[in-house]
């Protein structure tokens, strides 16, 4: 109810706002305007999502979303607010899949709500502005291949369409995540504890963290829509590494 009083106010505050600005003919000051009024809202929700740690009302996920689609063509009015919106929704993805373990069975539940409204504001701004506030610490990178497979091999049985699960979004952002995380200034094999456990790894052999993400990598290339564009993307990063050549390139 609450939110609906709050949206409700939001929406009396913007007709007297374009009925004023009408006047003075400001199309831009109106949108403006607008976005400042809605930003109050979104920023409300997500201050409820990061208290709590996760998503509590499912709805708030898709009123966010839909603000965010409404400006499409004006990301640039998102831009300054992408690191206060980014920054602790990725780090309540990074805790809580530290904390509750890849193979929780709630994990996929709480990141896949948060991971739908990063998307939505990659959709907006583009991956290279959002991924600028994504975290990257080297050890994030086993975290987060991890993660991926795990959201890889499950897929929902509640929903037929992906979007609406957050499946393809999670896949998406995670995708992102790594595409920054594989450019560590440090030979993967170094961060990649299986390695401990085989002694047998040749000089010249992939690490197998790196066969993990080029496994998964190519399963979405043969898909269509974003993920196979990220795919690509992660490994045109990953395989342009100094450290990969000499793996991949071999006589």
């Amino acid at each position: 109810m609450a939110l609906e009083e709050e949206k409700t106010e939001m929406e009396m505050a913007v007709k007297d706002i374009e009925e004023e600005d009408d006047e003075l003919g400001s199309k831009e000051r109106v949108l403006y305007k607008y976005f400042l009024l809605e930003w109050k809202l979104v920023s409300s929700l997500l201050n409820d999502i990061v208290s709590h740690g996760r998503v509590t009302d499912p709805s708030s996920v898709y009123t966010i979303r839909s603000i965010m689609d409404k400006y499409q063509e004006q990301g640039q009015l998102l831009e300054p607010y992408l690191e206060s919106i980014v920054s602790p929704l990725m780090l309540i993805i990074r805790t809580k899949t530290i904390e509750l373990g890849v193979a929780s069975k709630e994990i996929l539940e709480i990141i896949k709500p948060i991971c739908i409204i990063i998307y939505s504001l990659v959709t907006v701004c583009g991956y290279k502005a959002v991924i600028k506030f994504f975290p990257h610490q080297v050890s994030d990178l086993e975290l987060a291949v991890s993660l991926l497979e795990k959201c890889h091999n499950t897929n929902s049985v509640t929903s037929l369409r992906q979007e609406s699960t957050g499946e393809m979004e999670a896949k998406c952002v995670i995708l992102l995540w790594l595409s920054i995380l594989v450019l560590v200034p440090f030979d993967i094999s170094t961060v990649d504890t299986s390695i401990a456990n085989n002694s047998n790894l040749g000089e010249l052999e992939p690490a197998p963290l790196v066969l993990r993400i080029i496994g998964f990598s190519k399963d979405y290339l043969s898909t269509a829509g974003p993920m196979r564009t990220i795919a690509g993307l992660l490994l045109s990063k990953l395989l342009t590494r100094p450290d990969m050549p000499k793996v991949f390139m071999r006589g």
